[in-house]
């Protein structure tokens, strides 16, 4: 079984999901922060319409393997599974970016800001494989102000729709879910932290607010591994007029930077 089939094939969902993310974690140890109480100052909505799965997402290694890296400290990979094919991320034979249910889907920002940087040129890989040497791909990196700063990464190629400098407003299109950068299948990135640079700086707490996690109202809240959320309306309406907007049904361990 080569790279790409075994990334397909491994468990999203279940048991023996549960256990491999543990036995990943052995020996790894979350990098230290100061910001462990903080309080989100910004009223972040989740950035997508429908529900999505939150793969990677939570505050220890097992739940999230990107709480080693001090900017992803409390980053989060979203992505869409079909309930009814066990778990699946993916239609068909998953060897095309098009299987996967939420690629090419739209994403908006989560709250008013200023787009800071962007990239928007980079191919989306083919399932299986992965671009370590522009880990975000395509992204939008927005400044809420009060030193918060959020990072969306991975967009398909050529559908950035926000410039440097523009001001951006909650629930405006940012780009179209994609597979490019440090991503072996199409998946949403999202963190916060403290600066505009990647790699550089301290993540922060990301709380989201008026959502819904696995069928559950949340006022305010950070979603865990494992949960489906929803947002609770902010961006159904509009997501309609979008093509892209088809959702389906709602990992790989390794997927993301």
């Amino acid at each position: 079984m080569n790279r790409a089939e075994t990334i397909r094939n491994f468990p999203k969902t279940g048991w023996r999901n549960l256990i491999a993310r543990h036995l990943a974690a052995l020996g790894q140890h979350p990098a230290k922060s100061d910001f462990l109480d903080y309080d989100t100052q910004t009223q972040l909505l989740l950035p997508f319409a429908g529900a999505w799965y939150v793969y990677w997402g939570g505050r220890s290694v097992a739940w999230n393997r990107h709480v080693v890296s001090h900017d992803q400290r409390f980053a989060y990979d979203f992505l869409i599974l079909d309930q009814s094919r066990s778990g699946r991320s993916f239609r068909a034979t998953g060897d095309n970016n098009a299987d996967y249910f939420c690629f090419d889907l739209p994403i908006y920002a989560p709250a008013d800001g200023v787009a800071v940087r962007t990239e928007n040129e980079l191919p989306d890989n083919s399932p299986g494989e992965m671009n370590a040497k522009a880990p975000l791909g395509n992204f939008v990196i927005l400044d809420h102000g009060r030193g918060e700063f959020s990072f969306l990464a991975h967009f398909k190629r050529g559908t950035v729709a926000v410039r440097d400098g523009e001001r951006v407003r909650s629930g405006q299109l940012l780009a179209h879910c994609g597979n490019s950068g440090n991503s072996s299948e199409p998946h949403l990135h999202y963190h916060l932290q403290n600066t505009a640079i990647p790699f550089q700086g301290e993540g922060l707490p990301a709380s989201f607010v008026e959502y819904f996690a696995d069928g559950k109202r949340v006022v305010r809240g950070e979603p865990l591994a494992r949960q489906s959320v929803s947002c609770e309306g902010a961006f159904s309406e509009g997501a309609l007029s979008d093509p892209a907007s088809n959702n389906h049904a709602s990992n790989d361990h390794a997927f993301s930077d």
